[in-house]
């Protein structure tokens, strides 16, 4: 009785398992890293994957927007020790929406203005409001965009004690990261690097 107990238990285990998620972006995965190459590129088979993924969005969005060939206005997106993989992606996406018959340019918009308010930071696009982010602390004491002007990040306190360092999307005005301004340390995180204390 017991055996036949124990080889019931066995049963949904021997049935199930579980697959790792291969995450070093290597040749079997989806995505930018495998597909839509622009011609002698070949797939991207090397180690981070993701981070190559991440090069080629922003490639493919400078070339797209016109900006120059410029991969290093985006270090510190992603750690330093993957800048290989990055610029590779960069590279190739880049070519891929500056070629003729690439990704066309959307119409090019006004630079984004930051407008301190008592806890808000509303951003502008010329004389549009395009997302109001709700800050901390009602003290705004610092703002500085990251990854060109797709995030922002603020640096807010009250009227005394420590200072919240906050990461907002610059489209939607929703919090994508916090961390209290004494937790910064080394540069880290790196879209909060200098606003520390």
């Amino acid at each position: 009785m017991k055996r036949r107990l124990l080889c019931l238990l066995a049963v949904p285990f021997v049935l199930s398992h579980c697959t790792p998620l291969d995450e070093s972006g290597g040749a079997g995965s989806t995505g930018p890293a495998s597909t839509g190459l622009p011609p002698g590129h070949e797939p991207y088979d090397g180690p981070h994957g993701s981070t190559y993924d991440l090069g080629m969005q922003h490639g493919r969005a400078d070339g797209a927007s016109g900006k120059s060939r410029q991969p290093s206005r985006h270090y510190g997106t992603f750690p330093a020790t993957q800048t290989d993989a990055f610029n590779r992606g960069y590279q190739a996406a880049y070519t891929m929406a500056t070629r003729p018959g690439g990704t066309t340019a959307p119409p090019a918009s006004a630079p984004l203005t930051p407008v301190k308010g008592s806890g808000t930071v509303t951003l502008r696009e010329g004389s549009r409001t395009v997302a109001v982010c709700a800050t901390a602390m009602p003290n705004v004491e610092t703002v500085r965009f990251v990854n060109g002007q797709q995030q922002i990040a603020v640096k807010s306190r009250a009227a005394h004690g420590p200072a919240t360092v906050q990461l907002f999307n610059t489209r939607t005005g929703v919090e994508e990261g916090r961390v209290m301004a004494y937790e910064i340390r080394g540069g880290q995180p790196a879209w909060a690097a200098g606003m520390g204390e």
